[in-house]
């Protein structure tokens, strides 16, 4: 077992998709453990640079930021080869299943074509690195099992899944045919004071703020029903670096253990504002009111997806073996987290 508090074997990193939620945390935890961290960003688009700025590692000196196209197969093997990183991150990519059903192709080419650019720049480059993926619970689908695991079999429902599906698979491919140390951590919900918007979680902890603050009335939902396994980022991005630590590659689960549905998620969001929300009606018509009797949460039949798989929860038991992986924060925490900040934001602008 990887201890959780060893200082990684590694002394640079390198990082995709370093302005996400996940690549900015995971930058953090290892610029604290002394490793030099390289990150990527689109060309293109702006620096990523709120994230780096309120976990304040915009400026250290060990971040080294590289706007890096992951279509571009020579700019990726160039890179790999001008940083010679001993553990590459690939956490970038077409993260939002919502997203999927506009453009399943491009979900495709993001996230299993740049995971196999990824993997050759590897082969070519930096044999002796260790590669880890951030794969995803979608891969699944829609699975018979309560609770999955690294030997669920994988039958994804959603072309996000199956742009999942393909980067994992080529992990285990590569691992396989070329002797790499690749692995892949099959990450269930794992969210933070530093989720994008565009996620349900984020949007309704922003929503809350602004709720709490007299700024919104209510905020539309989808699927209250659509119950998944939520964690904490922080506690999974350490569990990413321990697992670039181990001598070879091995795909694992990550998650909590607890499901929560959509509607747990709200409540508990509220009520880390002091809004006690009562639910009635069924379906579309399902609303959630406050003490006074205002509407707080409404259902959006737009923002239902055509697939939305109804459980996903993980049993994280080899995690816990290999890595020492032991989740912390509950819900009830985590909501409570997250509104702090959005009110901390909300009362800043």
């Amino acid at each position: 077992m990887t201890e959780p508090g060893a200082s990684p074997p590694y002394a640079r990193a390198l990082i995709t998709g370093i302005g996400g939620q996940d690549g900015a945390l995971l930058a953090r935890h290892l610029l604290a453990a002394g490793v030099e961290v390289d990150g990527t960003y689109r060309p293109g688009g702006a620096t990523p640079a709120w994230r780096l700025a309120e976990l304040r590692i915009g400026a250290e000196p060990g971040l080294h930021l590289h706007a890096l196209d992951l279509a571009d197969v020579a700019a990726v093997r160039g890179l790999v080869a001008a940083t010679r990183p001993q553990a590459i991150f690939h956490l970038a990519g077409q993260s939002r299943v919502a997203e999927s059903f506009a453009d399943p192709l491009a979900s495709i080419a993001a996230n299993g074509g740049s995971t196999v650019h990824l993997l050759e720049a590897l082969r070519a480059e930096a044999t002796d690195a260790h590669f880890v993926l951030a794969a995803s619970a979608e891969i699944f689908g829609r699975p018979a099992a309560s609770l999955l695991d690294e030997t669920t079999p994988p039958a994804p429902a959603t072309p996000y899944g199956v742009s999942k599906l393909l980067a994992h698979a080529a992990v285990g491919a590569w691992r396989a045919s070329y002797g790499l140390r690749a692995s892949s951590a099959i990450l269930f919900n794992h969210e933070s004071e530093w989720r994008d918007e565009a996620f349900v979680t984020r949007k309704l902890t922003r929503a809350v703020a602004r709720i709490a603050l007299g700024r919104q009335d209510h905020v539309l939902l989808g699927n209250l029903d659509a119950a998944r396994d939520f964690g904490y980022a922080p506690e999974y991005v350490a569990a990413l670096a321990r697992l670039a630590a181990l001598p070879a590659g091995a795909d694992v689960v990550l998650a909590t253990g607890r499901s929560a549905t959509i509607r747990d998620f709200a409540t508990q969001a509220f009520a880390a504002a002091g809004i006690a929300l009562t639910w009635q009606g069924r379906g579309a018509d399902e609303t959630a009111v406050d003490a006074g009797g205002r509407v707080r949460v409404g259902v959006d039949p737009a923002l239902l997806r055509p697939v939305d798989a109804p459980a996903l929860v993980g049993d994280a038991t080899k995690a816990r073996r290999l890595l020492g992986f032991a989740p912390q924060v509950d819900l009830a925490d985590l909501a409570r987290r997250m509104v702090a900040a959005d009110l901390e934001r909300e009362q800043r602008a």
